[in-house]
């Protein structure tokens, strides 16, 4: 989290297998250009992750699972409502895995 606080993000070079193309149990390429990077363009979302980062220097033990609980259910996996109440994915996790999309907006 502290690479954040210096605009710094720190990316894999893995590629998931193309046997799972719709899912990888750990971070990939596509995680980190899919996912994050267009984040990383929007203003908001980039000072948001620069703040988490920044509030996770010098921070405690539980400060810092509460930090990484904040970051996982907001820009890793964040969901929201848009004004005529549609479910909509923004997090990384979330964009950067079509089964996992698919999963979020559907019953």
């Amino acid at each position: 989290m502290n690479g954040l606080a210096f605009k710094i993000f720190h990316s894999t070079q893995y590629i998931r297998h193309h046997a799972t193309p719709e899912y990888t149990p750990e971070p990939d390429i596509l995680h980190e250009l899919v996912g994050h990077a267009p984040m990383f363009a929007h203003k908001d979302f980039a000072d948001f992750s620069q703040e988490i980062g920044l509030a996770s220097l010098g921070a405690s033990e539980i400060e810092l699972k509460r930090l990484a609980a904040i970051y996982w259910f907001t820009i890793e996996f964040g969901m929201c409502r848009d004004s005529n109440k549609n479910l909509k994915a923004y997090g990384a996790g979330i964009m950067s895995s079509f089964g996992e999309l698919e999963y979020c907006v559907s019953d």
